[in-house]
């Protein structure tokens, strides 16, 4: 399913315009967006359908595999997605 369907589904499912499925879309994405980028430990719960959480991974030593040289990766801070018990089983 890409965004155009799954705007339509939402319209057809929530009994509005396509237009205003799409701007209620993308104000959701905004938000997970900017709760997200506010750091480590950020999470969005939503009942019954899981949760959204920022996780920090810190920088570490690896070795770049063509040369051999050592180096460090940056530290950065990533959003992951941990669906409920009622998605876990489907």
């Amino acid at each position: 399913m890409n965004k155009k369907e799954l705007v339509g589904a939402l319209a057809s499912q929530a009994g509005c315009t396509q237009a205003e499925a799409g701007d209620m879309l993308t104000a959701f994405c905004e938000v997970v967006t900017n709760e997200m980028k506010q750091g480590d430990g950020s999470k969005i719960v939503i009942p019954g359908f899981g949760q959204f959480v920022a996780k920090h991974r810190p920088s570490r030593e690896m070795r770049n595999p063509s040369t051999g040289q050592k180096m460090m990766s940056k530290a950065k801070t990533s959003a992951s997605f941990k669906p409920a018990a009622a998605l876990k089983d489907l």
